[in-house]
């Protein structure tokens, strides 16, 4: 067991913050020294402590277990509530930089980047709270839901949330979290008083918003993983997912979430709905990495989508689509057919673009309709008639000849005259406005539809491949791929789309992009770079001379140019790499600098950590030119 002095009791919903105010209280020691006593020198901060550090020292000290630093961090820090927007992986890591002294410093900046995320700049007290806790306790403490940034009254009294005095106007606490209160007095002796008419009201939003963070703190098995899953299921259920899975309208989503809170709410928490829409936030929205970063915000669309956050992670909500069109059989809506009405249609043929269309081809009358599917709803009674048939064209024929009019064969097919003129064009040799294209037969297309009739010419891939075959013989063999498109570029672009393996194989290669000759690119930036490899060298720094510090010192173009050809730029690459330096060679050069720093600096001897706080390189060299520059520094004494 260890000699620091104990550690005090923790109360219900206490910050972390007052614990350790409340430590330095019973401390002999500065407030400063009472952190280094409590965390060690590497968990001693200048601002207050949002979250701890190097726990295990505390636990080795009390003879105390893990459980008791499980404790603290579950009950007394923030982590709780944002660990399920956490993979496995990061939530043990962020527990690992609170328990241990071993820690990415990458993690340590994040917990705290997450931890300030949800909380107010300044700490805030409920006035009835402080004298509550201090009849109870006969002290006052910070509470951990007070700090909300989206609260602004207290959840449990209803009366409006401070950090000011309201008499002096004086704050509660200091930044480093030395002075907070423990009496219902401000630091200037005033009383703490009770306002239950100051104004401040939180909206039924912020209470259901207060309810979701509860409900996480009680979520120890759920990940981020879970989390997205459920999120991208709810988005597919409500219509948020395009139906071929291709991408998320999330701009729709935000608008939807903007209009149901309205702008004015967001606001109070901080949302900007303009900055919610711009082009860079939507490109992060909704992505798995993101969702820690704007935690509050996901809260919201949780809530949208699924009412409440609970409903959210306990209702299952299977996302699937419906087989478009169903599953047959289908309508035949040709008045004439003897299966008019009736499902008579057995196959269908369906195709996505960015919406998805059936094919419905009757096998009694040939008639042939299209109609448009997801992400529209189905509807059979809205349809794009292809073709009418061979049977409707059959009947319109043999009723012309019988000598009716187009009106009297238009009322008996149950159509009208226009559809009747059109159908009889071919028969009576009256041709079409605009021919139809690859040089298809009207009659065909009328009687069979023009994709079943495009569909059967073999003819037009074996024309297209003999026009650029012609193509090249004409344009010679030194011809590029340009040059050989100009012959003809629709059938040129046409085989490009449609038989890509047969057109590559015949054409010429693509040709490079030789704008540059390099090795006079590598001959010019060789003469630049040396020139600024001697600029740097005759006014040198403490930093080690690498190849970014030469390339740091020409203009940007000419530093582009060098990464985009840097393969081919021997001679240039060469010489960088021949004036680098090593760590222990810098830490050699620059040890004049460093001894001309220390004399005008007020500090008496130049020492091993004196030499590391001058120079970083000091912390990175090898030990044997740490101990030469030590034993030239020990002759430098003021």
């Amino acid at each position: 067991m260890g000699n620091i002095v104990a550690f005090p009791l923790t109360y219900p919903d206490e910050d972390f913050r007052s614990i350790v105010h409340r430590y330095y209280l019973r401390s002999p020691l500065t407030f400063t020294m009472s952190n280094i006593e409590l965390f060690g020198e590497k968990g001693a901060r200048k601002k207050a402590n949002k979250i701890p550090l190097n726990l295990s020292r505390i636990t080795d000290e009390f003879g105390l277990t893990i459980e008791f630093a499980q404790r603290i961090i579950e009950n007394h820090t923030y982590l709780p509530f944002f660990r399920p927007f956490l993979t496995v992986d990061k939530q043990i890591k962020l527990w690992e930089v609170m328990y241990s002294k071993n820690y990415k410093l990458s993690d340590r900046f994040m917990l705290q980047r997450l931890t300030q995320s949800l909380l107010h700049n300044t700490s805030h007290y409920c006035p009835i709270c402080i004298y509550d806790d201090f009849s109870k306790y006969g002290i006052v403490y910070l509470h951990r839901t007070h700090q909300f940034s989206f609260l602004k009254m207290c959840h449990i009294h209803g009366i409006g949330l401070i950090d000011v005095c309201p008499i002096c106007n004086t704050s509660l606490t200091d930044e480093k979290g030395s002075q907070m209160l423990i009496e219902p007095k401000c630091p200037n002796g005033h009383e703490i008083l009770i306002d239950n008419n100051n104004g401040v009201q939180d909206s039924l939003k912020n209470k259901q918003l207060l309810s979701d963070f509860n409900t996480l703190f009680q979520l120890k098995s759920i990940n981020l993983d879970i989390i997205y899953i459920k999120l991208i299921s709810y988005l597919g259920v409500k219509g948020y997912i395009h139906f071929r899975g291709e991408h998320i309208y999330k701009k729709k989503l935000l608008t939807d979430v903007i209009k149901f809170y309205d702008n004015s709410y967001l606001s109070t928490i901080g949302l900007d709905s303009i900055h919610l829409l711009g082009s860079r936030s939507i490109m992060c929205f909704l992505q798995q990495d993101n969702l820690k970063e704007r935690m509050i915000l996901y809260l919201l669309v949780i809530r949208f989508l699924a009412g409440n956050l609970e409903d959210f992670l306990y209702k299952d909500q299977n996302y699937s689509l419906p087989v478009p069109f169903g599953n047959g059989p289908w309508l035949c809506i040709n008045a004439i057919c003897p299966k008019y009405n009736q499902r008579a249609i057995p196959n269908v043929k369906r195709t996505a673009h960015a919406w998805i269309t059936g094919r419905f081809i009757c096998p009694y009358c040939g008639m042939i309709y299209t109609r448009g599917g997801l992400p529209q709803p189905e509807d059979e009674k809205q349809y794009t008639i292809e073709t009418m048939g061979a049977l409707f064209m059959n009947r319109a024929i043999q009723l012309f000849e019988e000598g009716l009019t187009m009106d009297e064969i238009a009322a008996q097919l149950l159509t009208n005259r226009r559809t009747i003129r059109k159908y009889l064009k071919p028969y009576r040799d009256v041709k079409r406005d605009r021919s139809y294209q690859d040089k298809l037969e009207q009659a065909a297309i009328l009687k069979m539809g023009y994709h079943e009739i495009a569909a059967s010419t073999s003819l037009k891939i074996e024309e297209y491949r003999n026009t650029v075959k012609d193509a090249i013989g004409v344009s010679g063999p030194a011809a590029s791929r340009l040059q050989i498109r100009k012959y003809s570029t629709r059938r040129y672009d046409w085989l490009m789309k449609n038989d890509r393996e047969w057109i590559d194989g015949i054409l010429p290669p693509k040709q490079g992009n030789q704008k540059f000759n390099l090795d006079t690119v590598d001959e010019e930036m060789f003469q630049i770079i040396n020139k600024a490899i001697k600029q740097v060298k005759a006014y040198p720094s403490t930093n080690q001379f690498t190849i970014e510090c030469f390339l740091r010192a020409i203009p940007k173009t000419l530093k582009i140019r060098y990464y985009h050809f840097r393969n081919y730029l021997h001679r240039t690459t060469e010489l960088m790499e021949s004036n680098v330096e090593s760590i222990d060679e810098c830490a050699i050069r620059i040890f004049p600098y460093i001894v001309e720093k220390f004399m005008d600096s007020s500090y008496r001897r130049l020492t091993k950590k004196r030499l590391q706080h001058l120079s970083h390189v000091y912390k990175k060299c090898s030990p044997k030119t740490l101990e030469w520059a030590e034993n030239k520094a020990v002759k430098y004494y003021k």
